[in-house]
């Protein structure tokens, strides 16, 4: 039994044993008044705690509210890590093929310049042929 009860217990024996008595007293009344007064106390008292212990429940709910909606986050924040991993590695990837389309089309660039020169030198050759081999006008 814990101290509230203890104290509640003694305290209504105490009424009833004052109040019993008061009857006999010349202070009857005012015995009775004082009880009064004590029963309005308790009851008093007795709303009060009944209110905090209506706020406690309220906070304990939205302390558990709180506690899943946290682990809910702490699971989405895991999935999100995950996914940044993968996304990252999928990022150096795509950078590595980025980098090796881009010195492939270097590779073909250069090979095109050289082509390119090669035409003109065999076109400056032909030139040169086609020069020398016509008549001269004489």
């Amino acid at each position: 039994m814990g101290m509230a009860e203890k104290g509640s217990k003694a305290l209504r024996k105490l009424k009833s044993v004052a109040q019993k008595r008061a009857s006999s007293l010349p202070a009857g009344n005012l015995i009775n008044a004082v009880v009064d007064q004590v029963n309005q106390f308790e009851t008093g008292i007795k709303q009060t705690v009944d209110g905090v212990q209506d706020k406690v429940k309220g906070l304990q709910a939205n302390l558990l509210k709180m506690y899943q909606a946290n682990k809910e986050l702490e699971q989405e924040n895991r999935e999100l890590s995950k996914t940044m991993v993968r996304l990252e590695k999928d990022n150096a990837h795509l950078t590595m093929q980025l980098d090796r389309t881009q010195m492939e089309l270097d590779v073909l660039k250069a090979k095109l310049e050289n082509i390119g020169k090669l035409v003109s030198g065999y076109e400056e050759s032909i030139a040169a042929v086609t020069r020398s081999n016509k008549p001269k006008r004489k």
